[in-house]
């Protein structure tokens, strides 16, 4: 069996994968499909789209790997790192569709990883209870 802070660490490349992969299979499959009415019509095109799945099998896995991390770390550390997640999608989606970062979303980037480093430390054993 994997170290603790092996699997977590795995866990974690999952978790921020995952979840930026799902995001950007969404955005492209939006693009697929074009506007949304909400019609049968437009749900069984949406459902036709590859890339939809591909999002829905990012959330499946990151929804595995959250399990993972919740189970070794503390709730508020785990919700405060999850953050990174937004950073990824911002340099994700600047590779894949050319989107603009600006200098606000490069010091937005900048104070999120900043408090996780100042908020979202764990401290070892903490996800653990009390004996």
């Amino acid at each position: 069996m994997a170290h603790p802070t092996a699997r977590k660490l795995l866990a974690w490349g999952v978790l921020l994968t995952c979840e930026t992969l799902c995001q950007i299979s969404l955005k492209l499959a939006g693009r697929a499909t074009g506007a949304f009415d909400f019609s049968g019509s437009a749900f069984a095109h949406a459902l036709s789209v590859p890339w939809l799945w591909l999002g829905i099998g990012c959330y499946l896995g990151a929804f595995a790997a959250w399990m993972t991390i919740l189970r070794e770390s503390t709730l508020s550390a785990a919700f405060t790192t999850s953050a990174l997640v937004f950073v990824a999608v911002m340099c994700s989606s600047l590779l894949v569709f050319g989107e603009h970062i600006g200098p606000l979303q490069l010091l937005g980037s900048i104070v999120i990883v900043g408090g996780i480093l100042l908020l979202g430390a764990d401290e070892p054993g903490s996800g653990k209870p009390a004996a």
